[in-house]
């Protein structure tokens, strides 16, 4: 057979030619995927005549694939772990995560201690390029037979579970916690690719491992978990890993690891962030994750507790977990109602912790910062889940300390632009839940606004604000228009002023009219070219096109909120002039057909 050649060679993995063969089957394997595909074919089997060779090769590559990566994970301590880690984040581009370099991980898990073979090292360098480059080529090796198991798996599904079992069964007992950590973490290399069906028994054998004496193992498993949740768990089509029937052990594990190391504790919240996620679309909520509501909620408390001796990954790994948990929370259960506004009350309880305790050294200062990060962002999707005529009370009768405290975090020492951005998008899902009824608040928030500057976040939500309010924001009008007046001598804050005072006339009406002749003043100004001198010429068009959807939102919105039409027809004038200006400059503008919309749809 003309493939025995490939078959030999990727045998011996010879650091010389191994690579040219693992990618040769690298594109065999993707061709074949790319044809099923265009071709609509089903599981592929041995008999398939778009892959019967495939199957022959799987027969010897698994085993051998398996067989050097168990081996190289003794010779280098966590080299698996590190694999995985690779192979996740080349797949976490949609959750907004930046793989790290494999070398750079890799560096990180090394022993930093041991000073005297650092100096050995540094003693011949020509040795030390040399063995550098023996361990680039073999990391190499390791990357091209992580990447190959993967496609293998894609290529023929559910064919390769059992290779891999028999592989996983000859090392998931042995006394040596490497030889487990490489069997758990053949499971992670193949979790694309198989079915549903193929894969069900694998999950048990995670969850046993869950078990196991070695934190390192369990750390890996459960991260391993958190990746088959997040790929193979979908309630919604019931046809997902988890079911009605594993989901009480599943649930019993997480919270009992939970309780684990710093290490184990975090994975186990990842995994309980997938696992609530996949709930996102399923209507099976009530009878399923709701029936362990109170426990989950406990144990990622729990898991997050501050301290200085809780990792902040951990934390905000909790927290996250936390947020997924809430989102998917069914409340049409009494019972559920009374566990998410407990849990709202308890983050209050540690935001203001956190805000009362004093931060000396620039290390608390970060970490004082980031933990109310994450507070005000749990307590931002508490508030949006609780608005609605139901549960909304739960926030109303709260909504007073709640403000308190995110003004507080606003006028922290330690705060940073994330955090402050955190709290007033926390202020805006706050004056959207309780409506009207936020104005009696106003005045906390009218201090902080007088004395804090202007952010691009903070004029947005002041115009959330005065949309949720309508009528009621009128007494703090005059002072909310002074600074946004003073606000506008700054070229990145026109742009959202002008688009707030769109959202002031909507929510006044023709009580906007005082303001009118003011601000159609600035509105023209800021039309006019040398409104832009400022602006650095490579930033010019965006800002320019901002700058324009800004004073079309202006305009749409005193437009749809003062009612005179004598008014309309003088503001309708000015709109046009601006247009025509617009349509002249065309060549700049990339959004010429929004004022059209604006017009038609508001």
């Amino acid at each position: 057979m003309l493939l025995q050649p490939y078959l030999r060679t990727i045998l011996s993995l010879t650091e010389s030619i191994a690579p040219q063969c693992m990618v040769f089957w690298c594109t065999v394997c993707k061709e074949v995927i790319k044809l099923r595909e265009e071709q609509h074919i089903g599981a592929v089997d041995a008999n398939s005549k778009y892959c019967c060779f495939i199957y022959e090769a799987l027969e010897l590559h698994v085993p051998v694939l398996l067989k050097h990566l168990f081996k190289r994970e003794k010779d280098q301590e966590g080299l698996v772990r590190m694999l995985l880690q690779h192979l996740f984040n080349q797949e976490e581009d949609q959750d907004g995560l930046v793989p790290m370099p494999l070398e750079h991980l890799l560096m990180q898990e090394e022993d930093q201690g041991d000073d005297v073979m650092q100096e050995e090292d540094q003693g011949d360098d020509v040795m030390q390029e040399e063995d550098q480059e023996g361990d680039d080529c073999l990391l190499n090796i390791d990357i091209d037979c992580v990447t190959l198991l993967g496609l293998i798996a894609r290529t023929i599904r559910d064919a390769i579970v059992p290779l891999v079992m028999q592989c996983i069964e000859g090392n998931i007992k042995e006394p040596d916690w490497h030889s487990r950590m490489a069997a758990v973490s053949a499971i992670g290399f193949i979790l694309e690719g198989p079915s549903v069906k193929g894969l069900a028994p694998l999950l048990d054998l995670l969850l046993d491992k869950m078990e196991d004496p070695n934190s390192k193992v369990k750390g890996t498993t459960a991260w391993i978990l958190g990746r088959m949740f997040k790929l193979l768990h979908f309630p919604a089509s019931a046809n997902g890993i988890i079911t009605k029937a594993n989901l009480p052990r599943i649930m019993d594990v997480l919270v009992h690891c939970s309780k684990d190391i710093p290490i184990v504790s975090e994975k186990v919240c990842g995994a309980i962030y997938f696992l609530a996620r996949g709930y996102e679309d399923a209507e099976s909520m009530p009878s399923e994750l709701s029936l362990s509501l109170d426990r989950v909620i406990d144990a990622l408390l729990s898991a997050s507790q501050p301290s200085d001796e809780t990792p902040f990954r951990l934390g905000a790994s909790a927290y996250e977990a936390l947020c997924a948990v809430v989102r998917v929370s069914n409340l049409e259960q009494p019972v559920v109602w009374s566990a998410i506004g407990d849990l709202m009350h308890r983050i209050m309880k540690r935001l203001d912790m956190t805000l009362d305790r004093q931060a000396l050294t620039l290390g608390h200062k970060l970490k004082k910062n980031n933990l109310q990060i994450v507070l005000c962002g749990v307590l931002q999707v508490i508030v949006q889940k609780l608005a609605n005529s139901a549960t909304v009370k739960i926030v109303t009768n709260a909504a007073h300390h709640l403000l308190f405290s995110f003004c507080r975090v606003l006028v922290c020492d330690s705060s940073t632009a994330q955090s402050e951005a955190m709290s007033w998008f926390a202020i805006a899902a706050l004056a959207n839940a309780t409506g009207p009824g936020f104005g009696k608040h106003m005045p906390i928030l009218m201090q902080v606004l007088d004395a804090h500057p202007l952010s691009p976040i903070s004029v947005g939500v002041i115009g959330d604000i005065c949309l949720a309010l309508e009528g009621k924001i009128l007494p703090h009008c005059d002072k909310i228009m002074q600074v946004l007046y003073k606000g506008l001598s700054k070229s990145t804050l026109r742009a959202p002023i002008f688009s707030c005072f769109g959202d002031i006339a909507l929510a006044i009406s023709n009580d906007f009219e005082k303001y009118l002749q003011y601000v159609l003043e600035k509105l023209q100004e800021a039309a006019n070219s040398q409104d832009w001198a400022d602006v650095q010429e490579e930033d010019k068009t965006e800002y320019v096109n901002q700058l324009r959807q800004g004073i079309y939102k202006a305009y749409s919105g005193i437009l749809r909120g003062i009612k005179d039409p004598r008014i309309g027809f003088k503001v309708a004038t000015h709109l046009f002039k601006f247009m025509e200006a617009v349509w002249v400059d065309r060549s700049r503008c990339t959004y010429f057909s929004l004022p059209c919309r604006i017009l038609l749809y508001g």
